[in-house]
């Protein structure tokens, strides 16, 4: 009998005997370093770096002054505010909103818009798309009002993975198509952003996001909210993905392989980020973490009551992490990169 070790080690020599090959993902890692160098050569001196926002609805209950001062300690000068205008009464006041955050010397990016099963534009009820509709309009507002520049849309529900029918996919389209044109008259980008399917019933890729904007066909409704965590679930490659998305990716959500702080898990923070730099993303787009911890409704976060000593943590190190291989990835030569990402055995 031939043992597993006696056949991997044939294999192995095989493997060998008929040249190394490295496996799709490097291969893919390389083409993406290839880009960033030729992308580098190009910047010039001076000019920013990638901007480096937070999405604050992963802190609960916790006060926005709170938030940004830890935010600004940590060298944030960006934040995406949770959509919290539920109604005519609710949610976040624009004069508090601009006072708190000129104190802290930090601006709004975008607004990051909500869906659930009682407000989204998939619904098979034509009262829950109403709300939908009516919730976004008054996101919209708000977003132009604080400043930002975009507001995400999610076309079903978050934490409803199971299809109503066969019609959310057009339901959805003709819902935001309503609301993409107050977007376009306020001067606020809509972007679709894709959830993993165990989320969501509809919308889990990039390719699914293009889909849905051509059939919307609004400039109000034409870019991409990325996100790391779901990208590993839907997409062949991360930096590839990204480098296809090209001008139409707008802003980026961040967490690590755990859905965790930046730093703690298995993400090769280095080809995103050289990703980004290959398209141009620096000035124009906005990377923003949004680590909310696994689970397969993350919306219970945004009722929680804080821990600031495990924010101040996580806000930390995400911070730093990212700093640092933005400043290692920009330090490196083209032979350091391409030493790190051979593809030679």
């Amino acid at each position: 009998m031939i043992s597993t070790t006696d056949t991997i080690s044939h294999r192995s020599a095989a493997a060998r005997s008929s040249g190394f090959v490295p496996q799709a993902f490097r291969q893919r890692d390389a083409r993406v370093v290839e880009h960033f160098i030729l992308a580098r050569r190009d910047r010039a001196p001076g000019t920013p770096g990638l901007r480096l926002s937070w999405s604050n609805w992963g802190f609960g209950t916790e006060p926005l002054a709170v938030t940004a001062e830890r935010l600004a300690r940590n060298g944030l000068r960006y934040i995406e505010l949770h959509g919290n205008r539920y109604g005519a009464d609710l949610g976040y006041r624009t004069s508090d909103v601009r006072t708190v955050l000129d104190a802290n010397g930090m601006a709004v990016s975008g607004v990051c818009g909500m869906a659930s099963a009682e407000s989204e534009f998939a619904s098979n009820l034509p009262h829950v798309r109403q709300r939908a509709i009516d919730y976004f309009r008054r996101q919209a507002d708000f977003c132009r009002e604080v400043g930002g520049t975009y507001l995400l849309v999610v076309p079903g529900a978050v934490g409803r993975p199971k299809a109503y029918d066969g019609n959310e996919f057009g339901r959805a389209v003709e819902a935001i198509r309503i609301v993409a044109e107050h977007f376009s008259n306020v001067g606020v980008k809509g972007a679709i952003e894709p959830i993993r399917p165990d989320e969501t019933s509809l919308c889990h890729t990039f390719a699914d996001a293009r889909r849905l904007i051509a059939a919307i066909d609004h400039p109000g409704v034409a870019h991409i909210n990325g996100d790391l965590y779901h990208m590993l679930a839907g997409e062949e490659h991360i930096g590839t993905a990204i480098l296809g998305a090209g001008d139409v990716l707008l802003n980026l959500h961040m967490a690590d392989t755990n859905r965790r702080a930046l730093g703690g898990g298995l993400l090769d923070l280095d080809i995103v980020l050289m990703a980004l730099y290959a398209i141009n993303y620096e000035g124009r787009g906005y990377c923003t973490p949004e680590p909310l911890g696994a689970g397969s409704d993350p919306y219970s976060a945004m009722y929680e009551d804080p821990d600031p000593v495990a924010l101040d943590a996580l806000v930390s190190q995400t911070a730093s992490t990212f700093f640092a291989r933005e400043a290692f990835i920009m330090a490196a030569t083209d032979d350091e990169l391409r030493a790190a990402y051979s593809l030679t055995a």
